[in-house]
């Protein structure tokens, strides 16, 4: 049996032996109360199965997964893709659970090593026996500093209803439980705020809404260390090229489309304030996902309207550089857009808005974003883009929103419809999250999203200190959204650097 071992920003695949980040030994620096990450790739494994231990550890079996397309690719440049498809890549991430299968002799280990506090280092070995052979992987951890304090806004979609689809949940203990494991799964990687839809009343005015479920889950999320929640839009586009957004299926702008609203967002009023959670930040709400050029001046009668009614709660939308200036109070464009159209959306910070990014099927060629046939360090930069350009949150459509009942686990490039348009998404855009066996799993994507806003707020707390550095540094992993050091053992060394200089803050 052979093992190699890389670092966590570099993807594996079943049939691929050498890497560029490959050693003996996982040698780097970590924080304490964090965690240290790195791979263990083996082959000529004898029999089908290997055992794990390493004190201390969170282990993982990698499981490969299908890409069959690189879906919504449409000029390819060096590292877009990263692979051809077809091929499997080692993503998703199986809690060790006593043996690991081992496929043609070769198997994956996600190693994640709990780093106490009070501790300048971590030295051991983890030990992989099959059923001829142990071998002992050594490590050192270097401990540089703490973990730093969450300070970015983190909001993907949590799927409900697919959690309980996907499990095959027969009661509501069982669903409780889950919808725990996957809050914490979130939490794990700093995501800090939740969609959550507000019951609407009847849409005739003869029941008022129910606000028992609602609370719960506000509640319950609060008790985990969310702190906010984005209320979803209240319309929707009717096509991408019609000027009507829809509100229940009506006309936002008749009269009875306006007569619900104002019935709705009175009654979400009321009670939030009745539950003491309309001061401050703590929530938002939605116009009308990703407004265009051809309904935008009915998405600023819409959002208009809707402040007047709730004026206390902030305004925030996923959007391009559409004609909407004033609508909103946190602008979210998509990266591209962002970085092509930077003078509009920081006129719209100086008048005092919010700028956040958020990707999602796109950008594609040549941009970061969290695709499975593109670098692992594209994802991992994800948040770096965020110090880049002062950006003060990031949001997604989803974790676990598995499209068409596609099993996620087979499919990578399910078809998604998207009002009048549908579209084959890129590989992986639909999950971060697997929905494993009783739980769900991480994907390798997901930890480096929570290792780059780790990576994050030691960048703004060394800016503190010294912006020029923390820039320098920035610059030199990521410089523009869509141009980036791709090469890993670089970003190893960068890294190295980044920790040696958050140690000094």
């Amino acid at each position: 049996m052979n093992y190699t071992v890389c670092r966590s920003f570099e993807w594996l695949y079943p049939d691929v032996y050498e890497y560029k980040t490959a050693s003996d030994r996982a040698v780097f620096s970590a924080c304490a109360g964090g965690f240290a990450a790195f791979q263990i790739f083996l082959t000529g494994i004898y029999g089908e199965s290997i055992t794990v231990s390493c004190d201390g550890a969170e282990l993982y079996e990698e499981i490969a997964i299908p890409v069959e397309a690189n879906a919504g690719l449409e000029r390819e440049s060096e590292h877009f893709p990263e692979r051809k498809a077809p091929f499997e890549v080692y993503d998703c991430l199986k809690p060790y659970g006593g043996e690991i299968r081992s496929v043609r002799g070769v198997a994956a280990v996600y190693v994640a090593l709990k780093v106490p506090c009070g501790v300048k280092e971590l030295s051991g070995t983890v030990e992989i026996r099959d059923g001829a052979e142990t071998v002992f992987v050594p490590y050192h951890i270097t401990v540089k500093g703490s973990l730093p304090k969450e300070t970015l806004k983190i909001v993907m979609g949590l799927n409900l209803h697919n959690i309980k689809k996907y499990h095959g949940v027969q009661s509501r203990e069982e669903y409780l439980e889950l919808e725990t494991k996957y809050l914490s799964m979130l939490r794990r990687q700093h995501q800090n705020r939740l969609y959550v839809n507000a019951p609407f009343p009847d849409i005739n005015g003869d029941e008022e809404p129910v606000y028992d479920e609602f609370d719960r889950y506000v509640e319950k999320a609060l008790s985990m260390g969310f702190n906010a929640f984005h209320l979803g839009g209240v319309g929707f586009r009717r096509s991408w090229d019609s000027h009507e957004i829809l509100v229940m299926g009506m006309d936002s702008r008749e009269k009875q489309a306006r007569a619900f609203l104002k019935r709705h967002l009175s009654a979400l009023r009321n009670h939030l304030k009745e539950k003491g959670w309309l001061e401050g930040d703590m929530f938002t709400i939605g116009i009308a996902d990703e407004p265009n050029e051809y309904n935008a001046e009915t998405y600023k009668e819409l959002a208009r309207f809707v402040r007047e009614i709730i004026p206390e709660i902030k305004l925030y939308d996923a959007v391009s550089a559409a004609p909407i200036d004033g609508a909103l109070d946190i602008w979210i464009p998509r990266s591209d857009e962002y970085e092509n159209n930077r003078e509009i959306f920081e006129k719209r910070r100086k008048a005092g808005g919010e700028i956040w990014q958020y990707v999602c099927l796109f950008p594609r060629d040549g941009y970061i974003n969290r695709f499975m046939d593109i670098p692992l360090l594209s994802t991992r930069y994800i948040y770096w883009g965020n110090y880049l350009y002062d950006l003060d949150g990031y949001l997604h459509w989803t974790v676990n929103d598995y499209q068409s009942d596609c099993d996620p686990f087979k499919i990578s490039c399910p078809a998604h419809l998207n009002a009048d348009k549908l579209s084959i998404l890129p590989p992986g855009d639909d999950k971060l999250i697997y929905p494993g066996e009783r739980e769900p799993w991480m994907s390798i994507r997901l930890e480096n999203q929570r290792e780059s806003a780790e990576e994050y707020e030691m960048l703004k707390l060394i800016a503190r200190k010294d912006k020029s550095a923390a820039d320098s540094l920035c610059r030199r992993g990521l410089r523009k959204f869509n141009e980036a050091q791709y090469d890993p053992c670089e970003f190893a060394r960068l890294l190295e650097d980044l920790y040696s200089e958050y140690e000094r803050v």
